[in-house]
C-alpha cells in the first residue's frame, strides 16, 4: 500500500533554521528548564543541543533562549517572548499539513 511520507522545515539564505526535531528541542528546553535535561531526554548530548539552539539563533536573527548560568541555585534556560512567538507561528504553519496532504493524497491516488 503506497503512503505520502514528507518533512517540512524553515530556512533562510538556503541554510535549514528549525524543522519539527528542533522544535522539539526547543519545546523541550522550556518545559524542563534545562539544556542539559532536554538534551538527555532526547538522547543526545548537551553540546549538540546547544549548538543546535546557536544555530538557530544565528541562522534566525531571534534569540530563543534565556538562560541562567549554574550555581547554588542551579542554572536554567527558558524560551524568550520572541521565541515563544516564533514556535507560535511554526506551529499554525503546521496545524493541518498532515490532514491536507492525506486528501491530496487520497485524491491523486483515488484510495
Amino acid at each position: 500500500m503506497l503512503k505520502a511520507r514528507y518533512k517540512f522545515w524553515l530556512e533562510k539564505k538556503g541554510e535549514v533554521v528549525v524543522g519539527n526535531g528542533k522544535v522539539s528541542l526547543l519545546k523541550l528546553i522550556d518545559e524542563v528548564g534545562s539544556i542539559q535535561k532536554a538534551a538527555e531526554k532526547m538522547g543526545m548530548s548537551y553540546r549538540h543541543a546547544w549548538g543546535f539552539v546557536q544555530k538557530i539563533e544565528k541562522r534566525s536573527g531571534v534569540k530563543f533562549l534565556e538562560t541562567q548560568v549554574g550555581g547554588r541555585e542551579g542554572g536554567g534556560a527558558r524560551l524568550t517572548r520572541e521565541g515563544k512567538e516564533f514556535l507560535k507561528k511554526y506551529s499554525a504553519f503546521r496545524d493541518g499539513i498532515e490532514e491536507f496532504i492525506e486528501r491530496k493524497f487520497k485524491t491523486a491516488f483515488k484510495r
